[in-house]
């Protein structure tokens, strides 16, 4: 059983890596702030676990999946899914401030390649 889980989790993260890869590549042409967004919210889907039963674990986004489909209790699935809410819910101030950290420093340095032209020209 140990090996399928592992099995398991390998080809998981195979498939997540080509679909991250697949949705990078459309998602070239956005603003950085969104496709950091995007991209750190993809990562937290593919890699927050959740606990399918005392002894495994899997990816939360598919607990949250077999759990809707066979009908649990609600407080049940919200309790394993809450992570991932809380993870996904803090990944977009996360890119929102690293937007407008790469934005500054984008700024400043143009700014300092003006002045640079500047005196260059001077």
């Amino acid at each position: 059983m140990d090996n399928l889980i592992a099995l398991s989790w390998l080809a998981y993260f195979l498939s997540s890596a080509f679909l991250v890869l697949a949705s990078w590549k459309l998602l070239f042409r956005l603003p950085f702030t969104l496709r950091l967004g995007v991209f750190l919210s993809q990562l937290a889907i593919l890699l927050i676990p959740a606990d399918v039963n005392s002894t495994a674990i899997a990816p939360a986004f598919i607990v949250l999946v077999i759990d809707l489909l066979s009908h649990l209790p609600v407080n049940e699935v919200l309790a394993k899914i809450a992570p991932l809410v809380a993870a996904l819910i803090l990944v977009w101030p996360l890119a929102l401030m690293l937007g407008w950290l790469r934005a500054r420093q984008l700024s400043l340095a143009a700014q300092k390649a003006a002045v640079n032209t500047d005196v260059e020209a001077n």
